[in-house]
């Protein structure tokens, strides 16, 4: 669903149902291709390590809109942007966001569904949108969030998602197999904490189907300079930006891990892309 909607609106509407949200833009780019975001922002909120058993933190809304307004990407996905909740200051993060950085968004579940919230934030408009719950034989509930985008480019499709953690080995085996078969043959950009890496049978059903930006960029597989987590000091790879094979150039330079402890937890994964025709 798209409207032309106002933000007080927005933030009453999106209790119920996932909503895509349109603003007025002008759909055009600073990059020479498409600058992708990921981006895990721990539900818009920062613990103090000083004072764990008390709950006590900041809330990180201005350092996360600085961030991004600094790096200008043209789609992000974000993981754990559920709002609405104690942890985000009982404020919806992604419509904040979405206002400040004039940008369209597609939040998929309603937060009455308990799940990490995924969001897709983009520069140009949201033409379709969706969410998938996945098969769930241990752990939470988890989904992945679909959307086409109108671009320069042509129309793409963006998929963003949160696996289950390491220990739920068959919810990712599952999540896994879920999200080959959902993207199918579509031409896609896949973003997300994927809470795998390299050893997991998850990653492994990823790989034989999906090829990772980084590599594309000539990062070796395991890369440290591909670490995400955590922010602090990165000794893993658990957030991905993957992409359908043969479909996409990265543009020379482009991949990078960013960010830092103000933010989030994790640190973002980015990259500039041009689809093949």
């Amino acid at each position: 669903m798209n409207k032309k909607i106002d933000a007080i609106i927005i933030i009453f509407m999106i209790f119920s149902v996932g909503m895509t949200i349109s603003f007025t833009i002008e759909p055009e780019t600073n990059n020479e291709g498409i600058k992708i975001m990921s981006f895990n922002i721990h539900q818009f909120f920062i613990q103090d390590p000083s004072s764990v058993s008390e709950k006590q933190g900041d809330y990180i809304f201005n350092n996360l809109l600085n961030y991004i307004e600094d790096e200008k990407p043209d789609i992000i996905g974000l993981q754990e942007a559920e709002g609405a909740r104690f942890s985000s200051g009982h404020i919806q993060g992604v419509a904040w966001l979405a206002e400040h950085l004039n940008m369209y968004y597609y939040y998929g579940n309603p937060t009455s569904d308990q799940i990490y919230g995924n969001a897709i934030l983009s520069k140009w408009k949201i033409i379709e949108s969706n969410h998938h719950i996945f098969p769930r034989p241990e752990g939470i509930e988890r989904s992945v969030v679909e959307v086409t985008i109108e671009t320069p480019f042509g129309n793409i499709n963006i998929f963003n998602t949160h696996f289950a953690i390491s220990r739920f080995n068959d919810a990712q085996i599952e999540a896994a197999k879920k999200l080959i078969e959902i993207i199918g043959d579509k031409k896609a950009i896949i973003t997300g904490d994927f809470n795998v890496n390299f050893e997991d049978d998850a990653y492994f059903i990823l790989n034989n189907s999906l090829v990772q930006s980084s590599v594309l960029a000539g990062y070796e597989l395991n890369s440290t300079e591909t670490y995400t987590a955590s922010a602090a000091n990165p000794t893993s790879k658990i957030d991905y930006i993957w992409l359908t094979e043969n479909d996409w150039e990265v543009i020379d330079n482009s991949f990078k891990v960013g960010g830092d402890t103000s933010i989030s937890d994790h640190l973002a994964v980015i990259v500039e892309l041009i689809p093949k025709l």
